[in-house]
């Protein structure tokens, strides 16, 4: 090949590519001098929340030795997705986390892989990542960037509004003095109020969220509510009317309130000595609780006794056992109150006779009459016996007889 030729090679290929519209992107192509991007390595699938400037072909190290290379960079919803390629002879824990750093103020970036303290792992038997794995963002971080270190460093150089804050600390000191102890006392009632709140964080939680469905159902009613509130505003305007004249009568049973509590005071002693005397009362009506029933079931009358009342009623007929005195006697008895008049004896019956009783002698004067003298042997004459008065009857009390 001429020396001409060798020219025309390289300007026809920068030709060819700048006709053609080709885009050379040195990180979308595997450079020299990389690490586990062939068959020397595994691939892990790692979520970060955020990654800086961080592009592939980028370095992965451990203790400050690379031990793989960034591969592809890509978006999943809100977080990215970095393949890494680590060496096989680099086995890493499960627990393992990988943190986006920079090698200087103005270096490029890279991926550091640290083992947590007392992490899983350093036993073979202990789990590791294998080709494939995924590792959450709970196990990535981000150190701190060139824009977060300047800003710190103005903010530094700026005087970082200390002297704002050596404001708030006066100002802070002025109000606390004097008052150190009562400070004291309220950050440890506050203390004292925080643990209970959490200790009955549930409760709180559980009173919350049936707030939340009282006021769901309440919005569900409004409409009924806005009714109710709109009906019974003429009602409070009544009641506001009358607002004076309520309050006077509660005070006034504030008044009856206290004079009763007074009366109670001055006839607690009566009350009481009350109290006692019913006490042995009620102990004997407790002891006769057990007979009680009893006995009213035997005075009381419907008329039949009580007990005898099922046996009386049967369904639609009734068991009746009755005396029914027809006698003449006992009918004039209960009629014209005739009880105990002896039976009239016929008008042609003859009258027994009665014995004549003979005539007194008319004694002399001066001697004692013969009644006055006592005579041995002589009995006291036989009082007649009284009829029976007869009873006002029925028919006597109709006829005005009695």
């Amino acid at each position: 090949m001429t020396r001409l030729s060798r020219a025309l090679v390289p300007a026809a290929l920068v030709a060819g590519l700048l006709f053609t519209g080709c885009d050379i992107q040195p990180n979308d192509n595997t450079l020299p001098g990389q690490v586990a991007v062939r068959d020397d390595g595994y691939t892990v699938e790692v979520h970060f929340d955020q990654i800086e400037n961080l592009v592939p072909n980028s370095t992965v190290q451990k203790d400050n030795v690379v031990i793989g290379t960034v591969g592809e960079i890509r978006a999943e919803g809100w977080e990215a997705v970095v393949d890494l390629h680590l060496l096989d002879d680099v086995r890493l824990p499960a627990d393992a986390v990988f943190s986006i750093g920079q090698k200087t103020l103005l270096g490029a970036q890279y991926v550091e892989v640290s083992v947590p303290a007392g992490s899983t792992g350093t036993r073979p038997t202990d789990a590791r990542l294998a080709d494939g794995a995924v590792v959450p963002v709970a196990q990535t971080g981000t150190y701190p960037a060139t824009e977060q270190v300047l800003g710190a460093v103005a903010l530094l150089l700026n005087n970082g509004g200390l002297s704002q804050i050596s404001t708030i600390t006066g100002e802070l000191s002025t109000a606390l003095r004097d008052r150190v102890p009562d400070t004291r006392g309220l950050v440890r009632h506050t203390d004292e109020l925080l643990a209970v709140l959490d200790a009955n964080r549930s409760e709180i939680v559980r009173a919350l969220e049936s707030l939340d469905s009282l006021s769901a159902g309440l919005r569900k009613d409004q409409e009924q509510i806005a009714t109710a509130i709109d009906r019974i505003t003429p009602g409070l305007k009544v009641l506001d009317q009358e607002r004076n004249r309520l309050v006077k009568a509660v005070t006034r049973t504030s008044r009856t309130g206290a004079r009763a509590n007074e009366v109670i005071h001055a006839s607690e002693t009566a009350l009481l000595a009350n109290l006692d005397a019913l006490g042995p009362i009620l102990t004997n009506l407790g002891q006769a609780s057990e007979s009680l029933p009893e006995s009213l079931k035997i005075a009381l009358t419907i008329p039949f006794p009580v007990m005898t009342t099922r046996n009386a009623l049967r369904g639609d007929y009734a068991n009746l056992f009755a005396t029914l005195d027809l006698r003449d006697q006992s009918l004039l008895g209960s009629w014209l109150g005739l009880i105990g008049v002896p039976r009239t004896t016929p008008a042609d019956a003859a009258a027994p006779e009665t014995p004549a009783v003979p005539e007194a002698p008319v004694p002399a004067s001066g001697t004692p009459a013969p009644s006055e003298q006592a005579t041995p042997g002589d009995t006291p004459a036989p009082v007649a016996p009284t009829e029976p008065v007869p009873a006002c009857g029925l028919l006597k009390k109709i006829l005005g007889g009695c």
